[in-house]
């Protein structure tokens, strides 16, 4: 059982709105809010192990003279992002030059003039490596993260061993010590598998990588399928959600140009799973308030979102910006701040 009076953070990674975390994060730090346990998704697992190291996350995230460079944008699509990804030119070369082997040449030729590896990732392998170690060596915070599995279609769950503790089971924790090939029952994505710099790896791997040198066999980036990990945090007194991106579009009518589509499409496309969960927790919440769930393990939960008001901009997925992060920083003191 979970002791009273405890507190669990959901933090939804998105590229070029991780600052939105690191916000909530250092706002945290200064209200003296420590969570119980953490989620995290995609780059928020890297923004929280800096956290859990102490160091200062604006400064590793927001770069001021690409924030107000108009071009940094175009530069970062076409260059790539130091230590982070490169474009994957030399690997279209390479396509282009090997005749296919075999199958559909009109398939093959696509997949040479549209292929879906645009990017090769870039980060040393020692970075996994820490990051799992910095997890793993937590002992007062339990730590979860998701991976999908593009095989199965189901999230695939990483914790630490103080997350253990506190997840929730349909039956017995059996993950600890199973691999990701052994996850086959439908009951299995509730369990927590161990978190290594393979798992981390994986959980950082975005689509436009491609998919055909997984660091895991069918393992991709877990924001595509859950965005934000909330749905088992239901023995918890309370979540804070900082999820980066609106509720939606209302105050704009909508969009209006092909751009603000693409946004819009990406935004829904980010939010669907959150909403889920969310209504699954409210379920809950109504379920124990008329007496009608009263198992022990679930409760009323108060679910307190740290999330801008405007939408995000189809320009503003590559550059971490300090508005942002200021942004999150303040509606978070305020929410830690309320009774």
């Amino acid at each position: 059982m979970v002791s009273k009076s405890t507190t669990a953070f959901a933090l939804a990674g998105l590229g070029g709105f991780n600052a939105h975390g690191a916000g909530f994060l250092d706002a945290a730090s200064k209200c003296n809010v420590v969570p119980d346990l953490v989620t995290a998704t995609s780059g928020q697992i890297i923004v929280l192990a800096e956290w859990l190291q102490e160091k200062d996350l604006e400064k590793s995230l927001v770069i001021p003279e690409l924030e107000h460079n108009p071009t940094a944008q175009l530069a970062i699509a076409l260059s790539g992002e130091h230590g982070v990804f490169r474009p994957a030119y030399w690997e279209m070369l390479e396509r282009w030059t090997t005749f296919p082997s075999k199958g559909n040449l009109v398939e093959a030729f696509f997949d040479r003039l549209l292929p879906a590896q645009l990017y090769v990732p870039t980060r040393p392998a020692a970075d996994f490596s820490k990051i799992a170690k910095v997890f793993n060596d937590e002992r007062d915070m339990g730590i979860v993260f998701n991976a999908y599995n593009l095989k199965t279609g189901r999230a695939v769950l990483f914790g630490n061993l103080r997350a253990h503790n506190l997840w929730p089971r349909k039956k017995s924790n059996k993950a600890a010590t199973r691999s990701v090939g052994e996850m086959d029952d439908a009951d299995d994505e509730l369990e927590l598998l161990p978190i290594t710099a393979e798992a981390i790896e994986s959980a950082l791997w975005l689509s436009f990588y491609g998919f055909h040198h997984l660091p895991q066999p069918h393992l991709v980036d877990g924001a595509y399928s859950r965005s934000c990990i909330v749905a088992e945090l239901h023995k918890f007194d309370r979540i804070f959600v900082a999820r980066p991106l609106a509720q939606g579009w209302l105050d704009k009518g909508g969009p209006s140009n092909w751009f603000e589509v693409q946004d819009w499409q990406t935004e829904m496309w980010f939010s669907a799973s959150y909403k889920a969960e969310v209504d699954a927790l409210n379920q809950i919440n109504g379920l124990v308030r008329t007496g009608k769930l009263k198992d022990p393990d679930f409760k009323e939960v108060k679910l307190i979102e740290i999330a801008p008001e405007t939408p995000a901009g189809f320009f503003n997925y590559f550059i971490e910006r300090k508005a942002i992060y200021k942004r999150a920083y303040d509606q978070a003191i305020e929410k830690f701040s309320s009774p």
